[in-house]
């Protein structure tokens, strides 16, 4: 009797417990099914949303495989693992690449390889220059596919540096986008420094230097084929090395001291010409003033002379007379006397002549002077 009791009464002890972790069970399952549909609600409703921001390229793939580019705007995709969504920056970015003398505060009698950065002139000369690169992913989808390092190149709306790397020689260094230009806008450098002179790349010729790296440094870029677009490459400073940055000074002053007595030489060369040119000007223009007074002078004659000729031929006495009485009036009204005796020398008729009602002679205006 007793052990009947004591069956019934653990089958109640049991039983209870049972209810109790079924109900518990119930209460999981419940939660668990809640979870679910939240996360079945979020799959399929924000979960594969996003937006572009401006100066952005969303690159969309699928298991992997870029299916898609997007510029800027909201788009919704069924998200991870079967989406996934690489961010690009598009707008211009800025790259320095400089190559000055480290600055450690030692005497800079000379360079150390490895510590002084520096290059080669083609007459064998030092210089230090200092450069910004300016450039911009022109195709997101080529710069991703050959050259996006890390695998997302932008977090939390900033570009992502370089990686840091060591190889199986224990050489520590980055690799990605921005190692890979100044690596190649070094070698450029080494080039077309190379080819220079350095009183061309020192003075009159460093929008020229600009210039060749500029041009030589974006077709490498292009040769790439890698979706990256050369904006700009401005030449920030150049300068020889310390030790001999004086020398430069005085020749660079030297130069600009011949230049100012060039272009003053040239100036007065200038004036000079243009006085000889005026006075030139002026000479042949009284020249040829002259020249027409003569002629017209000349030709008055000539027309006189004709008619008188004509006249000549027809009454050759009247025109004699006419022309000796003319002569002899202009002759006597230079002389101051009313009485004059004609005739030659050596001839024994003379013949007095009196002037009668002679005009007085007007006197002359004073002048400046006599008042």
């Amino acid at each position: 009797m007793d052990s009947r009791e004591n069956i019934d009464h653990d089958e109640g002890r049991f039983g209870k417990g049972l209810a109790a972790l079924v109900k518990s069970l119930r209460w999981a399952f419940g939660i668990m099914l809640g979870i679910i549909i939240l996360m079945l609600i979020y799959f399929v409703s924000f979960g594969g949303y996003f937006s572009v921001e401006p100066q952005q390229t969303v690159l969309v793939l699928r298991f992997g495989k870029i299916v898609d580019s997007l510029s800027s705007g909201g788009y919704w995709f069924v998200p991870y693992p079967v989406h996934q969504f690489v961010r690009i920056q598009t707008n211009q970015q800025f790259l320095t690449v400089d190559l000055t003398a480290a600055d450690d505060g030692r005497a800079a009698s000379a360079l150390t390889p490895g510590r002084d950065r520096y290059l080669l002139t083609g007459d064998a000369n030092i210089v230090h220059t200092s450069w910004n690169i300016g450039y911009r992913v022109a195709d997101p989808v080529k710069y991703y596919t050959t050259l996006a390092t890390p695998s997302a190149p932008v977090i939390n709306g900033r570009a992502v540096a370089d990686t840091v790397e060591t190889d199986g020689d224990g050489f520590t260094g980055t690799r990605g986008l921005q190692t890979l230009l100044k690596s190649l806008f070094t070698q450029t450098l080494l080039e077309v420094t190379s080819a220079s002179k350095v009183d061309e790349i020192l003075s009159v010729g460093q929008s020229v230097y600009n210039e060749k790296v500029l041009t030589r440094f974006a077709a490498a870029v292009r040769d790439m084929d890698c979706g990256i677009e050369i904006v700009s490459v401005t030449l920030n400073r150049i300068s020889p090395p310390a030790a001999t940055k004086k020398a430069f000074e005085d020749v660079t002053a030297s130069g600009n001291t011949r230049d100012t007595l060039r272009n003053e030489a040239r100036a007065y060369e200038i004036s000079v010409r243009n006085d000889t040119m005026a006075k030139q000007a002026e000479i042949l223009a009284d020249a040829e003033t002259y020249r027409k007074k003569v002629v017209a002078v000349v030709r008055a004659e000539s027309t006189y002379f004709d008619g008188i000729n004509k006249e000549y031929q027809q009454s050759p006495e009247t025109i004699l007379m006419a022309l000796y009485t003319s002569t002899l009036s202009d002759a006597l009204s230079e002389l101051d006397g009313n009485k004059f005796i004609l005739g030659t020398k050596g001839e024994v008729r003379k013949q007095l002549r009196i002037r009668l009602n002679p005009e007085t002679k007007k006197p002359a205006p004073l002048t400046e002077e006599k008042k």
